[in-house]
């Protein structure tokens, strides 16, 4: 099903864009997008420092990060469905505005369970530019497109994980963790500054979903219908359990279990993000080859591979670079299987992109984040507990990928009009 009820006319043509203006915007959609993480990658350096000043546990400093990405995961369920109603442009600023003042909250915060409750707020309002930013590149772009434009998303995206735990340690070494969220929230007001100014309208008035309750309904039931839709997200859902969990054990596998300073840590971390980078620009050129289901699958192997790797070499206390070989392709397979499954999920849907996006993000962060916080909450981080989750995970999530491709039969392929894309789950 490729839009929900009613004619459906071309997209925006956005070759009729400057080229300067399609890489502005492009680039402003990756940075909306990646704020979601920098609020993670910047922060994940100071935990050892919050635990200390807060006088808490390491559990619940651990449960920051599952509080913010949880923020992240409800809050595309209503941010997506409102861009889908009042257009993209209103949400995105908002978000913004809200992810800055819910960062002064938490610089602010005078224990853990205000610190707990800003990350949530964070969460939420930065969500309004992962879900909405996807739906404007859905507005813009389908198919084979799509893909490649999210491959380039992908990269701004990857950058944040990259630089983010260099901003961070620096940070630190000048000031204090609560340092780190003053930066945040500038960053907040620097993006709704630059989404106001360079952020067009690209939902058509005729795009919309209107108020009657039949064709909202249509909305949230049309991707649960398509199995292309479910398949990319429940790959989606596994991949980010899998990056999740190395998110938030990292800090203490690396600093705390292997001895490694904030610097030294900060350096490394940057290292297996690049992973990211690789992988988001490989899996669009695979899936051009072999199909972008059976790539994703394939980097589900993988990620299992390097999950074992990374607990039976935390066992028997190998190098660390063995130890952060696995760690880099877990990264990397997460990297080929977010962006390509996010454009694969999108793709059927023109109308009522925004919902879709919302259930796409949503499920990948809010159902993403469950393992990991009772992993976090139930057993002490380590380089062996680590991978035995992400390697579990991983298992669970081939073995409902396999249920869903035996039960569900093929829907008709259909495709926006004008469009000649071939379809991206089977070789072109």
């Amino acid at each position: 099903m490729d839009s929900v009820g009613g004619a459906r006319p071309r997209r925006l043509d956005v070759r009729t864009w400057s080229r300067r203006r399609r890489f502005a915007v492009l680039a402003l959609l990756g940075v909306l997008v990646a704020g979601g993480p920098l609020g993670t990658d910047m922060y994940t350096p100071g935990l050892p420092q919050v635990i200390d000043d807060l006088g808490t546990e390491t559990g619940l400093v651990q449960l920051t990060l599952m509080a913010y990405n949880v923020g992240l995961g409800v809050g595309q369920f209503a941010w997506g469905p409102i861009s889908d109603r009042v257009g993209r442009r209103g949400p995105v600023i908002l978000g913004s505005v809200g992810f800055a003042l819910a960062a002064l909250l938490c610089s602010f915060a005078p224990n853990i369970g205000v610190l707990l409750a800003g990350r949530v707020l964070m969460g939420f309002a930065g969500a309004a530019g992962i879900v909405v930013g996807r739906a404007i590149a859905r507005d813009l772009y389908s198919g084979a497109e799509l893909t490649r434009v999210f491959g380039i998303l992908a990269v701004v995206f990857g950058i944040a994980p990259v630089i983010g735990p260099l901003v961070g340690g620096f940070v630190l070494s000048v000031g204090s963790w609560r340092s780190t969220f003053l930066l945040l929230m500038t960053i907040g007001v620097l993006l709704a500054v630059a989404s106001a100014v360079g952020i067009p309208e690209t939902l058509r008035p005729e795009l919309r979903v209107r108020g009657a309750s039949t064709e909202r309904r249509e909305a949230w039931i049309a991707p649960l219908r398509n199995r292309q839709f479910v398949t990319s997200v429940l790959i989606l859902v596994g991949a980010s359990t899998s990056m999740i969990l190395y998110l938030s054990s990292v800090p203490i596998v690396l600093q705390r279990e292997r001895g490694m300073d904030v610097v030294g840590y900060s350096m490394l971390f940057a290292f297996n993000a690049v992973g990211v980078l690789l992988g988001a620009q490989v899996g669009p050129w695979l899936s051009r080859r072999l199909g972008g289901i059976r790539v994703l699958v394939l980097a589900l192997l993988l990620n299992l591979a390097a999950a074992l790797t990374v607990a039976f070499s935390s066992a028997l206390r190998s190098p660390l670079w063995v130890l952060d070989a696995g760690m880099w392709f877990t990264v990397f397979a997460a990297g080929i299987c977010m962006p390509l499954a996010i454009g694969l999920a999108l793709q059927p849907f023109a109308k009522g992109a925004g919902t879709a996006a919302a259930i796409a993000g949503g499920s990948q962060l809010a159902l993403g984040s469950v393992v990991p916080a009772i992993v976090v909450s139930v057993v002490e981080t380590s380089g062996v507990v680590l991978g035995i989750a992400q390697a579990a995970a991983t298992i669970v999530t081939l073995g409902l990928v396999g249920v869903a491709a035996m039960s569900a039969r093929r829907p008709p392929r259909t495709r926006d009009a004008g469009d000649a894309e071939p379809d991206l789950t089977e070789p072109a």
